[in-house]
């Protein structure tokens, strides 16, 4: 019997150093290890090279990840952020541009080399491409955050599988599809790469989580703001009243003093024009009230008085002495607050009992390049282990083109830098199908007629999961009951909006590859 100590469990995971015997021989099992952590991300030797250990919980939420044929990605995250999702959609644009020949090095080498003087003309397009490319990495960072607002106010995200509504404040998961197109329109491609990520993090951008929980007390606390104001109106109200009948009181004092003097005077009224004046009276002022010209003066002193930095003494004060305060003893903490009333005990304990998501923890801005630097790192060693074992190579050759970027979401998905092309959703809608049933995601209905391989290019693409498991799966399975695709789970909630319904948009920009250096 082998005793391991507590705080470092042994886990099935393969070592960092261990990358490159995993492609030289993809039949080796991975090594036992013991790690006090389990990693962030890593990857063992499945058959693409796309297995995540990370406990038996995400391992049994993974399985159909795991089954599909494609280059797949699964992360060690509950959710697929915003962040983390324009980081990889931008990292596999990089790499397939380098794979499809449109620039003759990686875009990180591109950007670190000086531009040569040799060829203006490279020089303008490398330039140009790069510039484009800084675009695109700042409109992602918002386009993630737009569609993951636009899918959480859709119907089938506010509401459950019995059709009521519930907070939409609260964050979900959701997947989006995202499409590469090279060549010179969508119609006329030459390759489609489709990058689904399952798992995104779903909710309302801007709105307080759990908005809901807090409306009964916001509904007692108004209740009490209003029972106070009216006790506080009454109080002043009768203050008003006292304060009437007072001056009431001295109205009747005054006219009561003024009636007696009435009575009580004799003799003839005083009369109103002022009497003559004396005419031996003269207007000049008496001697006595001038002033005397001889005031007494001070002498002066016969040395002066020497500077000093004495304080000059303290005014003698008009007001009587205070009283000095006698001593009393500390005073007592203060009392705790008083208790709340009955609703809103009730409502607090209802706050208490609901179930609260629980917080994300917040990574540092170190902490979170260094995540996103790991998941690259990820995606590019899935690629890599695609193309040793040759499924899912997306190596070609083809000439420099354009690239278009389309994306998957709904009407009510708003962004400066992407537009509607509507005339394009069900051409894409079957190249996505396709895709999907190429991986093995999309069911096939048995009594559907097996399709004939068409003549045009090939779709080729990869998946990006999570430890929590595939939203697509889980959305797969309520539509199940009435019909096989992603679309069919608004039948089960009795009718969709227009605004929910899924189109294609276009990004607005230009990618021009270039093969001169």
């Amino acid at each position: 019997m082998i005793l391991t100590p507590a705080g470092a469990p042994p886990s099935l995971c393969s070592a960092p150093g261990e990358a490159s015997s995993a492609v030289a021989n993809p039949a080796q099992s991975p090594a036992t290890v013991p790690q006090p952590q389990r990693p962030l991300l890593d990857i063992s030797n499945s058959p693409t090279g796309r297995r995540i250990q990370g406990g038996e919980d995400s391992v049994g939420d993974t399985l159909f990840l795991e089954t599909l044929k494609v280059p797949t990605v699964i992360l060690e995250t509950p959710s697929i952020s915003h962040t983390m999702a324009a980081a990889l959609s931008l990292s596999l644009l990089g790499h397939t541009l380098f794979l499809k020949s449109q620039v003759p090095f990686p875009i990180a080498q591109l950007s670190r080399m000086p531009g040569g003087k040799s060829n203006p003309k490279a020089a303008k397009k490398r330039d140009e491409l790069l510039a484009t490319f800084d675009i695109l990495a700042s409109h992602l960072q918002t386009t993630f955050v737009a569609i993951s607002t636009a899918y959480a106010k859709c119907k089938s995200a506010t509401s459950d599988e019995n059709g009521h509504t519930r907070n939409v404040a609260r964050p979900s998961r959701g997947t989006a599809h995202l499409m590469f197109v090279f060549g010179p329109s969508a119609n006329a491609a030459r390759a489609r790469i489709v990058l689904t990520i399952d798992g995104l993090d779903v909710k309302v951008w801007g709105a307080r989580p759990c908005d809901s929980l807090y409306r009964d007390d916001d509904d007692v606390d108004g209740e009490e703001d209003s029972d106070e104001d009216s006790q506080g109106s009454e109080e002043v109200s009768e203050e008003e009243g006292s304060d009437s009948e007072d001056d009431a009181s001295e109205e009747d004092d005054v006219s009561d003093v003024e009636s007696s003097g009435s009575d009580s005077g004799s003799g003839p009224p005083p009369s109103r024009s002022p009497s003559p004046l004396p005419p031996n009276r003269s207007l000049a002022p008496s001697p006595e009230s001038l002033p005397s010209p001889f005031a007494p003066l001070t002498p002066l002193p016969e040395k002066p008085t020497p500077l000093t930095f004495a304080h000059p003494p303290p005014v003698p004060s008009i007001l009587p002495p205070v009283a000095p305060k006698p001593q009393t003893a500390p005073r007592p903490p203060s009392p705790p607050l008083s208790t709340p009333e009955p609703s809103a005990r009730a409502s607090t304990t209802s706050r208490d009992a609901s179930p609260a998501p629980a917080p994300t923890p917040e990574l540092t801005y170190a902490e979170e390049q260094q995540t996103l630097r790991a998941a690259e790192r990820l995606l590019s060693r899935t690629l890599m282990n695609a193309w040793v074992d040759g499924e899912g190579d997306m190596s070609s050759e083809l000439a420099p083109t354009q690239t278009h970027l389309f994306l998957r979401a709904p009407r009510r998905f708003a962004h400066p830098a992407w537009a509607a092309r509507q005339n394009l959703t069900r051409a894409l809608d079957g190249v996505l199908a396709s895709f999907l049933e190429d991986a093995g995601a999309l069911p096939v209905p048995p009594a559907a007629r097996p399709k004939s391989k068409s003549k045009g290019v090939r779709t080729e693409g990869a998946w990006i999961g999570c430890r929590g498991g595939s939203a697509y799966a889980a959305k797969a399975q309520i539509s199940s009951s009435v019909g096989y695709g992603a679309d069919a789970e608004d039948s089960t909630l009795g009718g969709a909006d227009e605004e929910d319904e899924e189109i294609w948009w276009a990004w607005e920009g230009k990618i021009v590859g270039f093969a001169d250096w």
